[in-house]
């Protein structure tokens, strides 16, 4: 008798199920090098197997919904005894926070205002002086010229623009 021999192609097939009735029937993986990190175990490992939407949404709807419990109202304000109060600080004043304290700060105490303070004054003026004071020896140059019959049309228009420009920044030292 000959022995049955598988085909080829039944081959792979057969190591599979071989590896796979292996790995089911392999003991719980230990911890063999502890202190070093070891990967999570997989999720379906912590919850019992992986659930279906269904499954979570049957297992939600199956909770008895309790009704939201009402809140207690808040307790009044109690009064602080004379012991809490500071000594030297007068019974109606809210007393002084302690270092640590769970107690809510003091109200604010109202301070006075700062004092405005005055704006700046404008640098205007002096702006106008300096350009003046850069504009008048020319100015005087011209008009020397122009008193002596030197100036031709063109500088004539010069010194009249000059002098226009000069009326703008305001009266010089000598008022004009």
């Amino acid at each position: 008798m000959t022995p049955l021999r598988p085909p080829a192609a039944f081959l792979p097939v057969a190591v599979a199920l071989t590896a796979f009735a292996l790995g089911a029937c392999a003991p719980d993986v230990h911890d063999e090098m502890p202190g070093r990190a070891q990967a999570a175990p997989p999720a379906a490992a912590q919850s019992g197997g992986l659930k279906t939407l269904r499954q979570i949404q049957a297992e939600e709807n199956a909770r008895p919904i309790s009704p939201p419990r009402p809140q207690p109202p808040p307790a009044p304000p109690q009064k602080l005894s004379d012991a809490s109060q500071a000594p030297g600080q007068p019974p109606g004043q809210p007393p002084v926070r302690r270092r640590g304290s769970s107690s809510p700060p003091p109200p604010p105490i109202d301070q006075p205002a700062t004092p405005a303070l005055p704006a700046p004054g404008s640098t205007q003026g002096l702006t106008d002086r300096a350009k003046r004071d850069l504009m008048s020896p020319e100015v005087d140059r011209l008009r020397t010229d122009d008193a002596m019959g030197r100036l031709d049309p063109l500088q004539q228009r010069d010194l009249l623009r000059k002098q226009q420009d000069l009326r703008q920044y305001g009266p010089g030292p000598l008022g004009y």
